[in-house]
């Protein structure tokens, strides 16, 4: 066989191979014996009628097409080995370029390539801002929120009462004929906070509940605001948007004291320092993953914008079925599908691919496969110590969370233990991959490696495949 490569830019080789003759017609009469066992010709038994006889029954063309059939799934595998290609998943029979001599063209996806650039510019300070006293008394106060007895005031609201209300969100400046409705008329409550309370997050912008500050109940009212092209609220992104507010009722919050009854209810704290303790832990730790979430991702897409990336169009594909899969999942745990959820939108499915499962999809591979290169390029392992603390961590979170018995019983014993070891595997390795990341970006920086509490531990390495980073 002969075969001639040629590289495509989207990551994909066609080949054109030509096949010798005397292999052309082996094939033929291979097709023509498997014929003759499912075809039934007068005169002979199941697979018994000669070649002859079955060309005669069922014509050359017949024959010719089976041939093929058989001849692809043979030599397709020899082909990529012969040519040393690395495929990255099935490749495509194109066409039958000549039949004398027979030419057969495939396209092939290639294996993902990384050349990893930009480590050595890498230049991140790893700055974790601690957590604050007033973090903490803030915290608190919102836990004794959830426990509070909530009263009518017939006083304008002010910091620490929740409104009610309902509000309608129109497009001010919509097109002619549209609608410009964007949220019908809904009701809503939101806690009045005080400036230092508030957040960039609050719903439908920061500073809307302040707005209430003042206000009685049946006030009706109108409020604007303008938002950015780049907001969280796809429905508001780039429009200047008019609420239309109807103040139904204001109400306080009888806060708890900080007795005996709140601690045991909060978590079993024995004493208020105790408490204060407990959720500066919390906030700790919390301020530490978010912080560790987009510091990571800010030095994973740096190099992702300095590096080389080449993967398959297919590749490219099955990732956004996979996005789009897990979407359609969460959806079903709100109730909802995705046909519901894009009406609500005032989306139509290809744009919604095109403008976020496509972009969230390139993302997941893009990041993943420079995660993966870095673990290359470093020769990344996990020592088993570090694997045996992430598995204690992956168990304590299920028990943590009551889910411990349902996984292990729907999983059965095996893979639930499978399920941990990997996930525990992959977590290590990624902290093991920002750890390097971390002292690339900031050398100076001290990291401390927290080990099992095991009586006995060993250093001994393992190799493992990256996960997928979001």
């Amino acid at each position: 066989m002969k075969t001639e490569k040629t590289y495509t830019d989207d990551h994909q080789v066609k080949l054109k191979t030509e096949i010798e003759s005397d292999l052309v017609e082996q094939f033929k009469r291979r097709a023509a014996r498997q014929i003759a066992r499912s075809t039934r010709i007068p005169g002979f038994r199941p697979g018994k009628a000669p070649y002859n006889m079955v060309l005669s029954y069922v014509g050359e063309d017949r024959i010719f097409q089976e041939s093929i059939d058989l001849l692809v799934e043979d030599i397709y595998p020899k082909i990529l080995d012969s040519e040393e290609i690395n495929p990255w998943g099935p490749g495509s029979f194109d066409n039958i370029a000549s039949e004398d001599p027979l030419v057969l063209e495939f396209t092939v996806p290639l294996d993902p390539e990384v050349e990893l650039k930009g480590t050595d510019e890498l230049n991140k300070p790893y700055e974790l801002k601690p957590v604050t006293d007033g973090e903490v008394e803030e915290f608190v106060l919102s836990m004794r929120r959830n426990y509070a007895n909530i009263v009518p005031v017939s006083t304008p609201a002010s910091e620490g009462n929740v409104v009610y209300m309902t509000v309608e969100a129109v497009d001010k400046n919509a097109e002619p004929g549209k609608d410009a409705v964007i949220i019908k008329s809904s009701p809503q409550q939101t806690l009045i906070p005080t400036v230092e309370e508030s957040r960039a997050t609050e719903w439908p912008y920061e500073g809307f509940a302040r707005e209430f500050i003042g206000k009685k109940e049946a006030d009706t009212f109108t409020l604007e605001h303008t938002y950015p092209e780049e907001t969280d609220s796809a429905d508001f992104a780039g429009k200047t948007v008019q609420f239309n507010v109807n103040l139904q009722s204001v109400k306080a919050l009888e806060l708890p004291e900080l007795d005996e009854e709140f601690l045991k209810n909060s978590g079993g704290f024995s004493s208020v320092e105790d408490l204060h303790a407990g959720v500066h832990e919390h906030l700790e730790s919390k301020k530490r993953e978010e912080y560790d979430d987009v510091y990571y991702l800010d030095l994973v897409d740096s190099l992702r914008q300095s590096s080389i990336i080449k993967y398959p169009p297919q590749m490219l594909k099955a990732e956004e079925e996979e996005v789009l899969h897990r979407i359609e999942h969460d959806l079903e745990h709100r109730n909802l599908n995705l046909d519901l959820y894009l009406k609500l939108r005032k989306l139509d499915r290809d744009q919604f691919n095109e403008e976020e499962v496509k972009p969230t999809a390139k993302n997941r591979i893009e990041r993943s496969l420079v995660m993966d290169a870095i673990t290359k390029k470093y020769e990344i392992k996990i020592s088993n110590e570090e694997l045996e603390s992430e598995v204690s961590s992956v168990v304590n979170n299920l028990i943590a969370s009551g889910e411990f018995a349902e996984a292990q019983k729907s999983l059965g014993t095996k893979k639930f233990s499978e399920s941990v070891s990997m996930q525990a595997a992959n977590q290590a390795l990624e902290n093991s991959i920002h750890r390097k990341l971390r002292e690339l970006a900031d050398p100076d920086y001290v990291i401390e490696i927290k080990a099992p509490e095991t009586a006995e531990s060993t250093t001994e390495e393992t190799s493992v495949e990256p996960a997928e980073k979001e």
